[in-house]
């Protein structure tokens, strides 16, 4: 029996030929794709050196976290509240995405949300954080965007305006992926390319399907 969290349409057959579709279209060889591929050359000792919150920084913005709906805060600051959370960080360092059903992990997770400083004020740090945690917890923290993520569990790009909601948006988010890789032997697909870790194996798995159901749109409109 499928979990609560699982998408019904999400099937075996479905999951091949989605991941094959964001393997070859996309990102493919932009600034992006290479500069996260870098990120994992780094080990858990090395990431609160600066040298790899630089890249981090670099990366999110490669990514369009820097973009007016985003705005991400001046390096400075955005270093010293990582460097200033790193005891909270590296206690999730050996964490999956199969602890996400912890509720001492949830805590532990909206403390972080709560104290990183990565976007300006005012702007909402639900994507950005969600970009940030993965790259510094890639194997318990999956990527969440507006267009792909957003778009397909609630078919829209909007963010709620407290950081509670977008908490709250954020952690339902991680279970339904959760639900995902619970429900999936999801390790068969885990490489040293886009599929890195089992959370972006299921942020894969979204796009895919998005970029499917783009390209029946499309298909429709030209059949019209």
């Amino acid at each position: 029996m499928k979990t609560q969290y699982l998408p019904s349409e999400i099937n075996e057959a479905l999951i091949v030929n989605a991941l094959e579709i964001t393997q070859s279209t996309y990102r493919k060889l932009d600034p992006g794709w290479y500069l996260y591929r870098k990120l994992l050359e780094y080990s858990d000792a090395q990431k609160f050196k600066t040298e790899f919150i630089e890249l981090v920084y670099v990366t999110l913005s490669a990514w369009n976290m820097n973009s007016r709906a985003a705005k991400l805060q001046d390096f400075d600051l955005f270093e010293k509240s990582i460097v200033q959370n790193k005891k909270q960080l590296i206690a999730l360092f050996d964490k999956t995405i199969f602890d996400l059903n912890k509720v001492e992990l949830k805590d532990e997770i909206y403390f972080l949300f709560n104290s990183l400083d990565l976007v300006h004020i005012g702007k909402p740090p639900l994507v950005t954080f969600s970009k940030t945690m993965h790259f510094f917890l890639p194997k318990l923290i999956s990527p969440i965007d507006r267009r792909y993520t957003l778009t397909y569990f609630y078919n829209n790009v909007n963010v709620p305006n407290t950081i509670e909601k977008q908490f709250a948006k954020f952690w339902a988010i991680q279970q339904k992926y959760l639900g995902i890789a619970t429900e999936y032997n999801l390790s068969n697909f885990v490489d040293n390319k886009w599929n890195s870790t089992i959370p972006k194996v299921v942020d894969n798995i979204i796009i895919g399907i998005c970029k499917i159901k783009e390209g029946l749109k499309t298909k429709t409109i030209e059949e019209i």
